[in-house]
């Protein structure tokens, strides 16, 4: 009887080939798939849809919690300091470092006179042949005269970057105050799309799967978008007409998030602005679940780097955290990280240095958050004492009365290109964050030595987070036994100390005849019927397994950006963690394959899995291979150096962070 798929490995990825014939005789009462589908489909937990989220959230929350503590606990001056170096050590650590500095390139393209201030049309490569579009405002005299104090601006996830009104507004406004402006594009944004074709993957979806690729390296999107923040900084150092000891730096959402780490990063600057991300990461997390690819570093959490972090990294210097009421980063957990923040500044005599800019309304740069930016810049860079304190409510009554028909610098596209044609990448020379990235693969797999037995295992338990299987002391609990035609089915659950309780369905032939069998699919154990039914009439007996984030325990609370199942959000969340889902999901395969063979003589287990899936089978294959006969795999992912190469979207949930300079996914699947 053709029972299963056999795979190859061809051109990086795995590809199926034909169907075998078992050559083991059927049984007398031949299982029918329909009875076998009811079995798997048979729930064996009680309300365990969201177990998954659950479970992971917990940790989260805990890790979250405890970080915010670490800052309370510091009592002293000394103590402070030695936890924000280690902090920051760590954080740099966990993106794969900055790349080295390079010549800037930077030129000047166009220049255009406003009342009171000029705006200069700027490029410069934050890397070789990566170039940055940018606009300067800088005031005019009689009223102000250089060198001028500076204020880079970070865009928020506008499709047009720096083009957008309302960050526009923000340079006018800072202009108009006697203090310089950069506002620059990032990546997949503005003149920075970095795919080719009419209508290339852009803003949030662009930094996704710049994140997956970044993710197998070691590295994050986060890292190309600060350094691009942290070269604009050397460009206004590099300018007469501004005072490179006095720079600072705001914006609101996605820029919001780049001002918060370059504040936290880089000592250059004196004071800071972020508007509209801090929050708690265990609040975003349970309420819309983990942003973009950007704003999660691996294993922030577990070092104790979280958004209160961000304003205390480099306490004393002067931040001020704008934040809207109706947000959808959880005003409430603005609160607590202001608590935390506040209460450091405060301890230390620093308490002037530290303010929470709140006003009505939905996510957003508003006007009051503007202005108090401003404000808040001309205090710390212009010593300009009576800017502060910030008055709250007339700040906030801004918001309401704010026409916005007055307040841009009046440059849109393509007025406001600073390239020929709006698009970077038609330079001469340009290259794109995924070249950077396809170099730095073809470095990777030129210097990567092949791994193969203990030492194999080693570095696959080590990357992915996969103990010993004598460490794995999981309980199972058997729920029920069910008489079926031409079969009995068992369900059960397993719980592993601090995990989900994931459960599992085997289905026992009348003659056992053949080797036990492990069946995962991605999508649940529901949708492999027809694997379970072939294998069962060949007389295996087989267990199909539903683990964290699949089938009964896969229910999702929020999709990550546009992903159809629970897998990617809690794996990102597993990613703050400094754990990844892949290891995870192996860890759960080895607890159900022992527990199988020993409940069938003992022998070697046959693994079959089927999708996403097939990425945790084979780490669990190559962890611990004695523990199975073969992996057989269907309709299996890309290989993730053809994912870097290809730039195509990919799963968060299906990585392994920095795996790539030890091996590749499918070259697991061979002993």
């Amino acid at each position: 009887m053709k029972v299963i798929a056999k795979q190859s490995i061809f051109r990086g990825r795995i590809m199926q080939a034909v169907m075998v014939a078992s050559g083991i005789a059927a049984v007398a009462a031949e299982p029918q798939p329909r009875a076998v589908a009811d079995a798997l489909a048979a729930p064996v937990l009680k309300a365990a849809g969201l177990a998954s989220h659950e479970a992971v959230f917990r940790q989260v929350l805990a890790a979250d919690e405890a970080a915010d503590r670490a800052w309370g606990a510091l009592s002293s001056k000394e103590a402070l300091a030695a936890h924000q170096n280690r902090l920051r050590e760590r954080w740099i650590a966990s993106f794969g470092g900055f790349p080295a500095r390079a010549p800037l390139n930077a030129r000047v393209t166009g220049s255009v006179a406003r009342e009171g201030y000029r705006l200069e049309k700027i490029l410069f490569e934050s890397q070789p042949g990566l170039v940055v579009t940018a606009h300067l405002f800088l005031p005019q005299a009689p009223a102000f005269k250089p060198p001028f104090p500076a204020v880079l601006i970070c865009c928020g996830h506008s499709g047009n970057g720096k083009a957008s009104k309302d960050y526009q507004r923000g340079a006018v406004l800072a202009a108009q105050a006697g203090v310089a402006a950069l506002i620059y594009d990032p990546i997949d944004q503005g003149e920075r799309l970095q795919l080719p074709g009419k209508k290339p993957p852009n803003n949030v979806h662009g930094h996704n799967i710049t994140g997956v690729s970044a993710m197998l390296l070691g590295w994050n999107t986060a890292r190309f978008r600060i350094w691009d923040g942290l070269r604009a900084l050397d460009y206004l150092q590099a300018r007469p007409e501004i005072d490179g000891r006095r720079l600072g730096v705001t914006g609101n959402s996605g820029g919001g998030t780049l001002s918060s780490y370059i504040m936290a990063l880089d000592d250059r600057i004196g004071a800071g602005a972020p508007s509209c991300y801090i929050s708690t990461l265990r609040d975003v997390c349970d309420r819309c679940g983990p942003q973009d690819a950007e704003q999660n570093f691996f294993g922030q959490l577990a070092f104790g780097m979280n958004h209160a972090g961000y304003l205390l990294a480099r306490a004393p210097m002067p931040a001020c955290m704008n934040c809207a009421h109706g947000d959808f980063f959880p005003f409430d957990g603005s609160q607590k990280s202001y608590a935390v923040a506040r209460a450091v500044f405060e301890r230390f005599g620093w308490g002037e240095r530290v303010a929470m800019l709140d006003v009505p309304g939905p996510h957003g740069w508003k006007e009051g958050n503007r202005a108090g930016s401003v404000q808040w810049m001309r205090r710390w860079l212009r010593d300009e004492t009576a800017a502060l304190p910030l008055d709250l409510p007339a700040l906030r009554a801004l918001c309401a009365s704010y026409d916005a028909k007055l307040a841009d610098c009046g440059l849109q596209e393509p007025e406001a290109w600073v390239t020929p044609t709006g698009q970077v990448r038609d330079l001469p020379g340009a290259r794109s964050v995924y070249d950077i990235m396809r170099d730095e693969l073809a470095a990777v797999e030129k210097q990567r030595a092949p791994l193969t037995g203990d030492a194999r295992a080693r570095k696959v338990r080590e990357l992915a987070g996969i103990r010993p299987l004598d460490e794995l002391r999981a309980a199972r609990t058997e729920t029920g036994r069910q008489n079926c035609e031409g079969f009995t089915a068992v369900r059960q659950h397993f719980a592993l100390p601090g995990g989900v309780t994931w459960p599992a369905v085997s289905l026992l032939p009348e003659k056992p005849a053949s080797a036990p069998v492990l069946v995962l699919a991605a999508g649940g154990r529901t949708q492999a019927v027809e694997t379970v039914t072939a294998y069962l009439a060949a007389g295996h007996p087989v267990m199909a397994a539903d683990l964290t984030a699949v089938g009964e325990i896969g229910a999702c609370k929020h999709r990550f950006y546009g992903s159809k199942h629970a897998d990617e959000g809690i794996g990102v969340m597993l990613y703050l963690l400094g754990e990844s889902l892949v290891g995870r999901q192996a860890e759960e395969i080895l607890v159900c394959a022992r527990a199988h063979a020993a409940a069938h003589g003992g022998g070697r287990v046959i693994l079959h899995a089927r999708g996403g899936l097939a990425v945790a089978a084979a780490h669990a294959f190559a962890a611990e291979p004695a523990l199975f006969a073969k992996l057989e795999l269907a309709d299996a992912p890309l290989a993730w150096s053809e994912v870097v190469r290809r730039a195509d979207r990919f799963s968060f949930a299906l990585c392994v962070q920095n795996a790539l300079r030890a091996y590749d996914w499918t070259d697991l699947c061979m002993r």
